[in-house]
């Protein structure tokens, strides 16, 4: 009977394993499934929700009409990018399903990385594909099979202008359940370990490849290579590369690091081909391409059906995670400009009440010292004019004379300027705050337009007020001044020759006139302070300021609003990630022989790619051997938190030591805790990530 080879072995390990990762397939892919309709209906319900409290505003009496045009706007991109996502998440689902009874594999690498090579080995192919020098050789997707495998070879990221490339090569990264990340012994690039990063946040496993390029094409070099095969794979030059390029993502991605398998394709590759047939043997040793080989079988056989279950998972729980701290991003934004609006709100209201107390005394003023100017002129002017039959209109060329049109036009300017300098301040402060609160949102996916419209409000604040022609509407329509002491006049006159002596009529006239007209001095004061009040009211404070102090109110109710919405949707989409999550856990803890470990668990939280975070009651000790398995399982970091009933002690344990508890506070009506994260490494800003989904308290500065 003969023997099997333990690589004949392996392969029949793989074929078994591929028929249960089939039954793994039709699992994940009705909990993909029912959570595109799960999600569907939680964003319904909010939307809902939202467009009730914006319709509100729209029907409202509001003056400025285009700031809840504004936030409607920034309502339909939030929705809209949801419907995106939402569309995407199941044409993504559509594309698994085709493909649910195959394995996937993706190689990834920047060009000339070795991708081709790599798909030409395990095909055997001609090494047409192969690049020989040339940029950006593999323009397009390429499938095939190997071991009851499907792998893919897609384009190089990290190109020149190779933006279409790297979409096709993270689209099929996406839809992969394992991908071969290669990497080169020359000197790591930082966009190699940026694009790394990208294809680890989407959850995805990797087997890292460090291909060695040493030349063998030549003869010579051919012969130098196999004289000693091990000088390329010094382990210290190597390890420092692999250490470097580690270096970089940990920048960007930390969490449990790749180990890099080193390989020779070239020499794997020329081992196949005929004229090389004599150093065949020796050139597939040199290669240590077996190590590869078996890496990759051994992941398929070891955890495949666990990997096809976290493939569906992950593609349902990248984006929302990604759209859920967008939401609290923007949420938290639109709280920081409603905040900025009460306290712009509570000073310009301060300073109305001032300004019209200071414009009321000063027209009061101006007005009083006017006429008190009248008064003393009054004995005078009677004196000499009781006997005048134009006493009316020399009475009322005096009262011109003093001033009081051009006076109190000049004071109603006055009031004008100054209300249009205190709101062209108040204007300015709040573009420069609100630019401010606006800043750290600026590079989101969400391209919202902005709730507040500076340019409009400017305008408002700094609106040209044309007293001069209201002004003069109503002082110049003010004739009746002098009539009535003309009619005084003409009557005194006429009593002089019907009645008393003439001296004493001369003092009744003077009397009687000087009554008259100071009578019509206090009538021109009551008139010219009712009029230039009224002036004040309608055209400054009612026209301006009380508008302006109404759009500020609707706005900060608004935006609070479309805050709390915002949150709570994110929140929403935060309970469908734990749910996934713990689906997730618990098909781990069976792969890991620990079923029913799951119940222990009190709420579970998850980065994709980077870490998971369980919370767990104070009796309860998870044993380590079941943490490390799970962790090789996942790939991922698993970190556990004890559920002690204080939020602010969970929060703490959470972030990790490298966060001052002292430093942390909450509010816990608005469900958001503060805390510095101006100097936190990458490692603490993911912890503050699963903190912030395991307490569903949005975690700010």
């Amino acid at each position: 009977m003969n023997k099997i080879s333990s690589e004949e072995n392996a392969v029949i390990n793989l074929q078994s394993a591929l028929q249960q990762c089939q039954e793994s397939a039709r699992r994940g892919y009705k909990i993909a499934s029912d959570n595109i309709k799960e999600t569907a209906k939680a964003i319904t319900i909010v939307s809902k929700s939202l467009s009730a409290c914006l319709k509100i505003h729209d029907e409202g009496a509001v003056r400025t009409p285009e700031i809840v045009e504004q936030l409607k706007r920034q309502f339909v991109s939030v929705v809209s990018e949801l419907e995106q996502l939402q569309n995407k998440t199941e044409k993504d689902l559509q594309e698994r399903k085709i493909r649910l009874d195959r394995f996937s594999i993706t190689l990834f690498g920047r060009t000339m990385a070795g991708k081709s090579t790599l798909m030409e080995i395990l095909t055997h192919g001609d090494g047409k594909s192969i690049g020989l020098g040339a940029q950006r050789t593999t323009r397009d997707v390429r499938s095939y099979t190997w071991n009851g495998l499907e792998v893919t070879d897609v384009p190089g990221v990290a190109a020149f202008e190779g933006e279409e490339d790297e979409e096709l090569a993270f689209h099929s990264a996406a839809q992969a359940d394992l991908v071969i990340f290669l990497i080169t012994d020359d000197a790591p690039q930082p966009i190699e370990a940026e694009c790394f990063a990208q294809v680890r946040r989407l959850g995805k496993p990797i087997v890292g490849i460090c291909n060695v390029k040493t030349a063998v094409d030549e003869p010579d070099d051919l012969l130098l290579f196999l004289r000693n095969s091990n000088r390329p794979f010094e382990q210290n030059r190597l390890s420092e590369i692999i250490q470097q390029f580690n270096a970089f993502a940990d920048r960007l991605i930390p969490g449990k690091r790749i180990q890099f398998i080193s390989t020779h394709l070239r020499s794997r590759f020329l081992a196949g081909k005929h004229q090389y047939s004599e150093y065949e043997a020796k050139l597939i040793e040199a290669s240590r391409f077996n190590v590869v080989e078996q890496r990759i079988i051994s992941e398929v056989s070891g955890r495949g059906s666990f990997l096809r279950i976290k493939s569906f998972i992950d593609g349902a729980v990248a984006p929302i995670l990604e759209l859920t701290d967008t939401l609290l991003d923007f949420s938290a934004q639109n709280s920081a400009s409603g905040r900025v609006l009460i306290g712009k709100h509570r000073q310009l209201n301060e300073w109305a009440k001032i300004f019209k107390s200071d414009g009321l005394n000063r027209i009061d003023t101006l007005i009083a010292k006017l006429m008190d100017s009248l008064r003393q002129d009054v004995s005078d002017f009677a004196e000499e004019h009781y006997e005048d039959g134009h006493v009316g209109e020399k009475w009322n060329r005096h009262v011109q004379s003093t001033g009081i049109n051009e006076k109190s036009e000049k004071l109603l300017t006055h009031l004008s300027e100054d209300c249009k300098k205190a709101m062209q301040e108040i204007a300015r402060e709040l573009k420069s705050e609100l630019s401010k609160v606006a800043d750290f949102s600026a590079d989101k996916s969400i391209k919202m337009d902005g709730v507040f419209d500076a340019k409009k409000w400017w305008n408002r604040g700094t609106v040209a007020l044309s007293a001069g022609l209201v002004l003069a509407a109503i002082i110049y329509g003010s004739t009746p001044i002098g009539w009535a002491a003309a009619a005084v006049s003409v009557l005194g006159w006429l009593g002089s020759f019907l009645f008393d002596e003439r001296e004493n009529k001369a003092d009744k006239a003077r009397e009687k006139l000087s009554k008259k007209l100071n009578e019509d001095i206090d009538k021109i004061e009551r008139n010219r302070k009712r009029q230039l009040s009224d002036w004040f009211f309608n055209e400054l404070i009612k026209k301006q300021v009380d508008v302006l102090l109404s759009d500020i109110r609707t706005i900060e109710s608004a935006l609070f609003e479309l805050a709390d919405a915002q949150r709570a949707l994110a929140w929403t989409l935060n309970k469908r990630i734990r749910h996934l999550t713990k689906l997730l856990i618990k098909e781990g803890l069976k792969q890991v022989n620990a079923s029913g470990m799951e119940y222990h668990l009190r709420s579970v939280a998850r980065v994709p790619g980077c870490a998971n975070m369980l919370l767990i009651a104070p009796e309860i000790k998870f044993p380590e051997k079941i943490k490390l398995d799970l962790e090789r399982l996942l790939g991922e970091s698993v970190w556990f938190v004890i559920d002690n009933g204080n939020p602010k002690s969970i929060l703490s344990q959470a972030i990790g030591r490298r966060c001052d508890r002292n430093k942390i506070s909450i509010e816990s009506k608005l469900k958001i805790a503060h805390i510095p994260l101006d100097e936190l490494d990458a490692l603490t800003l993911t912890r503050v990530n699963l903190a912030q989904q395991l307490t569903e308290l949005h975690i700010t500065k």
